[in-house]
């Protein structure tokens, strides 16, 4: 939780400062502009109260200007609608003139000079958001077998929690605090549900999946670890009497994740450390782990056939699974944007090939991708 405070008068700038610090928030999560520029520049995803001014210069050393709607306007424009609002001036005749437009915003105007009215109002601010739990990452398994793996990891520190209908498993990777989601059941309704859910619940900054799923032949191995890079739902578009016209509407992952994954999969040594330890069945033949186009459908496809159609619908799609898709539309349309990506491992060539016994395999395997995808993502954050 940080406190962004937009003033220019350095004296009014610090007394705010200070009364929020008074409210026991830790001075490193305390921060201060003195301009729009100063503004945009501080301004991030981590922010969840901020302070402005009315009247404040564009730069530093401008004359002072109505730039505080201008500072709501780039907040509503980077989808911070999560955000409490707080316009403090000491020129209260022009509120009447702007109030619907900061109002509108859920900004509140108050008088500087009625100051026991803006700490009252600060205070409660504060309250409500230390009350709000956040978390670094969230990640989401399907299946209980898909969250196995991270219950047998000590180094996690994991702990069971059932709370708000959710069935956490609270962990921490890299110093950072995180729970892995298990769904009530699989499927494209239930992942997109509880996806979005817990994504404005806790803001996470990624958001995860781990789990096995099915491949297309000649485009996938089995036991082959895929990771996505883009996912589409192959059961949207019309029927119609010539039959059905597929409509898909694609969402990449964000670059940053894109960028990162494809640095740890040309690690020659990933597959090998990955598999580390581990005395079960494994495939037969090796393959490189991958980036991947996935597509997601609710129903279950055992028909060569009809994987066939699908197939054609993009020239690139590997895997094929239930839910990757759901967890990369609702943290694409999310407030607070977080960066996502899911690791899945074939265990299923859709239904010309099946192996069961793998299913421990690529629920371990896709786990520690995860574990150490998320601990790279968070050291490369400092």
């Amino acid at each position: 939780m940080k406190t962004l405070i937009v003033e220019d008068d350095d004296h009014k700038r610090e007394t705010i400062k200070q009364y929020v610090l008074s409210l026991g928030v830790a001075f490193g999560d305390v921060v201060t502009a003195k301009d729009m520029a100063d503004f945009m520049r501080k301004f991030d995803a981590e922010v969840s109260i901020c302070v402005i001014d009315l009247r404040l210069p564009a730069y530093d050393g401008g004359d002072p200007d109505r730039n505080g709607i201008g500072v709501l306007q780039a907040i509503e424009s980077k989808g911070s609608g999560h955000l409490k609002l707080l316009a403090i001036s000491s020129f209260p005749d022009e509120f009447s003139d702007i109030r619907p437009q900061f109002e509108s915003r859920g900004c509140l105007l108050v008088d500087y000079e009625q100051r026991e009215v803006w700490q009252s109002v600060l205070k409660q601010m504060v309250i409500e958001v230390q009350s709000v739990e956040t978390l670094d990452f969230v990640i989401l398994c399907a299946l209980r077998t898909e969250r196995a793996p991270y219950t047998g990891m000590a180094e996690l520190a994991g702990t069971p929690k059932f709370k708000d209908n959710l069935s956490r498993f609270d962990i921490s990777i890299a110093g950072r605090r995180g729970t892995i989601i298990e769904l009530p059941h699989m499927g494209l309704v239930d992942a997109a549900v509880v996806a979005g859910k817990v994504i404005e619940k806790f803001k996470p900054k990624v958001v995860a999946m781990s789990g096995v799923c099915a491949g297309f032949p000649d485009r996938a191995k089995l036991g082959q670890l895929l990771v996505s890079d883009m996912a589409y739902e192959y059961q949207s578009g019309k029927w119609s009497e010539d039959g059905f016209s597929q409509e898909p509407y694609q969402v990449p992952v964000p670059e940053k994740m894109r960028v990162l994954t494809l640095e740890i999969l040309e690690d020659t040594g990933l597959l090998a450390r990955l598999e580390s330890g581990w005395m079960h069945d494994r495939p037969s033949q090796m393959t490189a782990p991958k980036p991947a186009a996935f597509t997601s459908g609710s129903a279950v496809i055992a028909s060569e056939k009809y994987i066939g159609q699908v197939a054609t619908y993009h020239r690139r799609v590997s895997g094929l699974d239930m839910e990757v898709y759901a967890l990369h539309r609702a943290a694409h349309l999310a407030s607070c944007k977080p960066d996502f990506i899911c690791a899945k491992v074939v265990v299923d060539l859709a239904g010309s090939e099946k192996d069961d016994d793998l299913q421990p395999y690529g629920c371990m395997i896709s786990a520690r991708f995860v574990v150490e995808l998320l601990a790279r993502y968070f050291a490369g954050a400092h």
